[in-house]
């Protein structure tokens, strides 16, 4: 007679429930081994997307699935440091089933309204594997890297809420540019993945307002930035690629690159952990400087500065507003500069610093290709200042700050334990090929 095994059982029992097609989900075979965690990824945030999740707590997630699936995957095959799993290697478990089962694991603890979407996405993986032995082993592998993962961060004091009393309003001090809620003013209390502290690297306060610095940028930006007197086609494409992108273009990127270097998978899991551990700290240090400083938008300076400061450039510049809308966060310092310079440091960690040739094509439809990883960040910081949301210092004080944490992370967390460890990684630098980046976040 059939028996179910314990995970056939439970998938079952939530499969049931739906009914749902596994085509719903990406399709598990042999070569897809190596795309595991990049799949997971697209899988978990196509339901946090459909359930309307803000950006930091999807950055969060990201950062909590992708050290497990790590640490599952590490347990197999050694040769790092691991995030929070302390158990004996078994290398003789599957290592799909036990990627797979902490993906699962993490995403149902987070998401119990999608438990059985969830069930369905892992049975997609685990039915096809053939050896039993291996896969339980697995099954039981992948609960506990993630059990130790979501017990290491039980208590971090995420909290995503969007209510914020902005300052009296006056010279300097932030206002909200549009009636859309906050932006995670209140992620900056969490405990970063892998700083010691969201302050563990120092953050300068803005310009004085009557320096030369923020005179200058000021002026910058006013003349570059706004909707009326921008018209350079080519610029305003910049601006527009890379408002709506940020930390989802990386994690694109970075998904792309792993595929078509065909990273062995623990080289994969190793890369997107991260990353996005990287990311979400870049997340918790750049909102803490925002919110402590709550520097004002160029829009709102522009506006105010004409009564108070006489600025010749400014006069007539009555009704200017930004090329892109601002988001709803203080402007200093650049967030996508101290995120894309993060990621920069972690992907040039694992793919090498010298030519390495994408694509990259935003939501809107708008293309462009690059080089560098480097080549990519830097634009990416500079589309702020054509966009009209921030002005050149807060664009030089995120990108040193991004760099400090990319640099740590990459240094301190998932690091080669012994000699031969980090080949996969290696091998990507001479992985060759023209790559095409499309947002699907």
């Amino acid at each position: 007679m059939f028996t179910l095994t314990p995970w056939r059982r439970q998938l079952l029992s939530h499969t049931c429930l739906t009914g749902l097609a596994t085509a719903l989900f990406f399709t598990a075979s042999g070569s897809a081994q190596a795309e595991l965690a990049a799949d997971w990824q697209e899988t978990a945030m196509r339901f946090v997307v459909e359930e309307k999740w803000p950006g930091a707590q999807r950055q969060r997630t990201l950062a909590l699935l992708h050290a497990a699936m790590f640490d599952a995957a590490n347990a197999i095959e050694g040769g790092y440091s691991a995030y929070a799993y302390d158990g004996p290697q078994q290398p003789d478990a599957d290592r799909r089933a036990a990627v797979t089962q902490a993906a699962l694991v993490v995403m149902q603890t987070l998401m119990p309204e999608r438990e059985a979407d969830l069930a369905a996405a892992a049975e997609a993986i685990l039915s096809e594997i053939t050896d039993d032995e291996a896969r339980e082993a697995g099954v039981q592998l992948g609960a506990l890297a993630a059990e130790a993962v979501l017990k290491k961060r039980a208590a971090d004091g995420a909290d995503f809420a969007s209510d914020f009393t902005p300052g009296q309003a006056d010279n300097g001090v932030y206002q909200p540019t549009s009636e859309r809620p906050m932006v995670a003013p209140k992620i900056r209390n969490m405990q970063p993945f892998a700083l010691t502290s969201a302050k563990q690297f120092d953050v300068p306060p803005p310009p004085e307002l009557n320096s030369f610095q923020f005179q200058r940028d000021l002026a910058e930006v006013a003349n570059l930035g706004g909707a009326a007197s921008q018209s350079n086609p080519e610029l305003i494409a910049i601006a527009k690629l890379h408002a709506g992108s940020g930390s989802g273009a990386w994690n694109q990127i970075a998904r792309d690159s792993s595929r078509a270097c065909a990273l062995p998978l623990v080289e994969e899991a190793r890369t997107l952990a991260l990353l996005n551990i990287a990311l979400t700290d870049a997340l918790v240090a750049g909102f803490n400087a925002k919110y402590t400083y709550q520097f004002w938008r160029p829009e709102t300076a522009i506006a105010t500065l004409g009564d108070g400061y006489n600025h010749p450039t400014l006069d007539a510049m009555d009704g200017w507003t930004p090329l892109v809308a601002a988001p709803m966060h203080p402007e200093y310092p650049c967030q996508h500069c101290t995120s894309g310079s993060a990621a920069q440091q972690v992907m040039e960690t694992v793919f090498g610093a010298d030519e390495f040739s994408f694509s990259f094509e935003g939501k809107d439809g708008y293309r462009r290709s690059y080089q560098t990883f480097a080549q990519f960040a830097e634009e990416e910081a500079e589309s702020r200042v054509i966009g009209g949301v921030h002005y050149r210092r807060s664009n030089t004080v995120g990108d040193m700050l991004g760099y400090q944490i990319g640099s740590h992370v990459s240094a301190e967390f998932l690091t080669p334990t012994t000699a031969g460890s980090g080949q996969g990684s290696a091998a990507a630098t001479e992985c060759a090929g023209v790559l095409t980046s499309k947002l699907s976040q």
